[in-house]
């Protein structure tokens, strides 16, 4: 017999809200996100195959983009494939991981595996994201976000 296990949760500071499904054998589990443009991704994770596919649709229910997953020997991604609507290709992807499990950088490939982007993700002491830089195909720096400082405000 099989049973179903969910569990919702709930955001009152306007970041997305989750709610995670998952049967008695624990082969698939669903996570369904509430982005803060109303748009929804479900993730479908099955650990045996070592797959997740996500599905987002926009706020009208339209398809906007489906990522079909290959996780590494321990659960995270490693490869993707990233369609638009209509299961046209968007590009592959390729994840790279430091010691501390941090994702450092995602490198976006064409269909002839020339590279057209890369996304490099910084980590302070603590191992906590401080930011990523973005890069074209060619490797110039396209665009650089940091994370908001913690300082207290200054006053008057």
């Amino acid at each position: 017999m099989r049973r179903l296990v969910l569990a919702l949760f709930f955001s009152l500071t306007g970041a997305p809200l989750c709610a995670i499904a998952q049967d008695d054998n624990g082969e698939v589990r669903v996570s369904v996100v509430l982005n803060p443009d109303d748009s929804r991704t479900v993730y479908q994770r099955n650990p045996a195959t070592h797959k997740t596919v996500a599905t987002t649709t926009g706020k009208d229910g339209k398809l906007r983009e489906i990522i079909r997953y290959d996780l590494d020997e321990n659960g995270r991604f490693a490869h993707a494939e990233v369609l638009g609507p209509k299961d046209q290709f968007r590009f592959f992807a390729q994840y790279k991981y430091d010691g501390a499990n941090h994702l450092i950088e995602e490198t976006h490939f064409a269909k002839d595996q020339s590279v057209i982007g890369k996304i490099v993700f910084r980590y302070d002491a603590a191992g906590h994201q401080i930011g990523y830089s973005t890069y074209d195909g060619a490797g110039k720096l396209l665009g650089q976000t940091v994370a908001p400082s913690t300082s207290p405000a200054k006053r008057k």
